[in-house]
């Protein structure tokens, strides 16, 4: 039995009782890691792969680079694996999409066309006797600049003005946006990487003291298994170098990486994340 943001589900006859999770793909970014046609085959491979034994797909945040939904225009953003998200629900399997940073946006398009589930975050949620608390994870930094820019993109105002761009140009500016977030990221990327660390550890000992067991993030493209306490910490990575996931198995959580991810990026987690 798994609950869900207060209601409980439950199936006849659960036969698919794995519980999958991936974060951070970044579909449509304009300077991908690796091509972007073999980003999106690599997804495509999985949906297809877990729909044997799948009960539920989480995706924490991010799975385009950029998404916005308006009223009357769908993006044609990997538009073949919103085709399998849509395949993924009729064959049962329920999909659960947290946004990211980068598309924070979705709406009626996902949930009343392809049946997706679009939860606020953080969700916290029981699984084979485990509670989790999945955040897509850039809700952990605190300083004010951060939740400054949250506010705004999220307030009402700010989405009715986006609106009244043309979508070519919407999407145009949110990829320079991207592309400039990403050049500072770059800077200094030692101090970086250790802030990050700082961050996700500091939140989820934090959650995890207040009784949750599993605490499951994205955002920060880091690959890691981390025990906490009495709780573990899951960094899920990322689709753009790893092709990483998370599966919950008999109440068991390990982290793998898909079978066409190249094998210069293999070593992480083969070697001390598992």
């Amino acid at each position: 039995m798994s609950y869900f943001r207060g209601f409980i589900y439950q199936p006849e006859k659960v036969l698919n009782n794995k519980i999958y999770f991936i974060s951070d793909a970044h579909l449509g970014s304009s300077k991908p890691r690796r091509l972007e046609k073999e980003k999106e085959d690599a997804l495509i491979d999985f949906m297809r792969a877990i729909q044997t034994d799948a009960e539920a797909l989480y995706i924490v945040g991010d799975l385009f680079d950029f998404w916005f939904e308006y009223r009357s225009a769908i993006s044609s953003t990997a538009a073949r694996v919103t085709c399998e998200l849509y395949a993924l629900v009729q064959a049962g399997v329920r999909v659960i999409y947290i946004p990211g940073n980068h598309d924070l946006w979705p709406g009626h398009y996902f949930s009343d066309q392809l049946g997706i589930e679009l939860p606020s975050d953080p969700v916290t949620v029981t699984h084979q006797d485990k509670r989790f608390y999945i955040t897509h994870g850039d809700s952990f930094r605190t300083d004010w600049k951060f939740k400054l820019s949250r506010y705004v993109l999220k307030h009402p105002f700010s989405i009715a003005l986006f609106r009244l761009l043309h979508p070519d140009l919407g999407n145009w500016l949110a990829r320079r946006t991207s592309d400039y977030s990403e050049m500072r990221t770059k800077v200094g990327s030692r101090r970086t990487i250790k802030h990050a660390n700082t961050v996700y550890m500091t939140g989820a000992e934090k959650i995890i003291n207040t009784g949750f067991d599993i605490v499951i993030c994205g955002h920060y493209h880091h690959l890691k298994k981390i025990p906490i306490q009495n709780g573990t910490l899951i960094v899920l990575g990322d689709w753009m170098r790893y092709d990483s996931y998370a599966v919950l198995e008999n109440g068991n959580i390990t982290l793998h990486q898909w079978k066409t991810a190249p094998e210069i990026y293999k070593d992480p987690l083969r070697d001390k994340h598992t």
